[in-house]
């Protein structure tokens, strides 16, 4: 294990990444981007299998006839932001940006592909590497369990990861929740347009509406619990000219909650507090809130002790158990049903410089995390 040289595929995982984040591709459309990772798998002599249209599947079998299988993710799809960086690898697709890191992560699934295949005479377990088309929009989770990823062989260890960019070069993990229940709001609150020279005759939904924002901002400020919560409201639309009373309005939102109980409990308040809201007003409100919630990702917490380990030989103490609770939201979350999953989180801080965050057009990592993420991933799969 200790002869492996990791450091030497940095080149080639630094190239990868970069080729990757200069052609990105929205959810759904991934048609170019899966092209560039069946080739890559089918150069290492793996044969690969479609789910849907983009989803690709790959095996590499263990000679050990009590292998179990790891399954190892990546997500293909992009994010509609206008990159800002100015590097000769920066997006060539107007609006389109790897915003979110699924370009490293793919460079860093592929790579580790390669060295898995390399050293196959090390492998204790098969191990099936996933690239999933459409993760942004929440479809893609979905469309790769329907088409049976999870079994056929059965995966019996499931592997996520992600980059972050909020702490020098290392890995976490986290015994508790990695991300949260999470769910959609959409309330359109429907009144009787009127011109405003005759107020009495109609009936305001701009108003409504604020009435709905004051309940919502109640519930964040009054609801107690010992984990993070948001209820939050992200658009607004109503009207059709600035002198007619507004008779449709939309408000668009989020729910999130670390708990699960916490969010059932705060859509109930919401449902109930809109209820209240239209039986005072002559409005009619409408409400949809997910139910149930996408669930939140908790890892396994003898794989995570494993993945510390492996942490621990590249990174040393910057391989780091946290605690942290984030409010962000994954449907990979559903793959844990199928089996006993841990999630990597890679921090690559870029030193000496303002680091842009997530969703941003000028989000990047330092890249010198990569063949470490390499390292981190293939030591892991030796370990089970």
């Amino acid at each position: 294990m200790d002869k492996i040289r990791y450091q030497e595929f940095q080149d080639e995982v630094v190239n990868l990444r970069r080729q990757l984040h200069s052609q990105p591709e929205s959810s759904l459309q991934e048609t170019e981007t899966s092209r560039f990772v069946e080739e890559y798998l089918n150069d290492l002599g793996l044969e690969t299998k479609r789910i849907g249209e983009n989803g690709i599947v790959a095996m590499i079998w263990s000679n050990n006839p009590n292998a179990k299988t790891i399954g190892l993710r990546a997500e293909m799809d992009a994010i509609p932001v206008q990159e800002e960086n100015d590097f000769a690898w920066k997006s060539k697709n107007d609006g389109l940006m790897h915003a979110c890191g699924h370009d490293a992560i793919m460079a860093s699934v592929l790579v580790t592909t390669k060295v898995c295949v390399q050293n196959r005479k090390l492998l204790n377990n098969n191990v099936k590497v996933f690239f999933q088309p459409a993760e942004e929009n929440g479809k893609g989770t979905d469309i790769m369990i329907d088409g049976g990823v999870m079994s056929d062989p059965k995966v019996d260890y499931f592997t996520m990861l992600h980059f972050a960019n909020d702490a020098p070069l290392g890995v976490e993990l986290n015994k508790g929740a990695s991300s949260a229940a999470i769910g959609s709001i959409k309330i359109n609150i429907s009144g009787v347009a009127s011109h405003w020279a005759l107020p009495d005759n109609g009936v305001d939904t701009i108003d409504i509406s604020r009435k709905v924002l004051d309940l919502i901002y109640s519930l964040n400020d009054q609801y107690k619990s010992e984990s993070p919560f948001v209820i939050g409201i992200g658009r607004i639309n109503g009207g059709r000219a600035s002198n007619v009373i507004a008779d449709e309005t939309l408000l668009e939102g989020t729910l999130r909650a670390i708990k699960v109980s916490d969010y059932n409990e705060l859509r109930e308040l919401l449902l109930s507090g809109i209820d209240k809201i239209q039986k005072n007003t002559k409005a009619k409100i409408e409400i949809e809130i997910t139910d149930p919630p996408i669930l939140p990702i908790i890892s396994d917490s003898n794989l995570v002790d494993i993945g510390l380990l492996a942490g621990d030989e590249v990174f040393g103490n910057e391989s780091r158990l946290v605690d942290s609770e984030y409010l962000s939201g994954d449907s990979a979350a559903d793959y844990f049903n199928f089996a006993r999953g841990i999630f990597f989180v890679f921090t690559a801080e870029k030193p000496n410089e303002h680091n842009y965050p997530l969703h941003n057009g000028n989000f990047d990592i330092d890249e010198n995390i990569l063949w470490k993420s390499v390292a981190v991933l293939h030591k892991y799969i030796l370990k089970l």
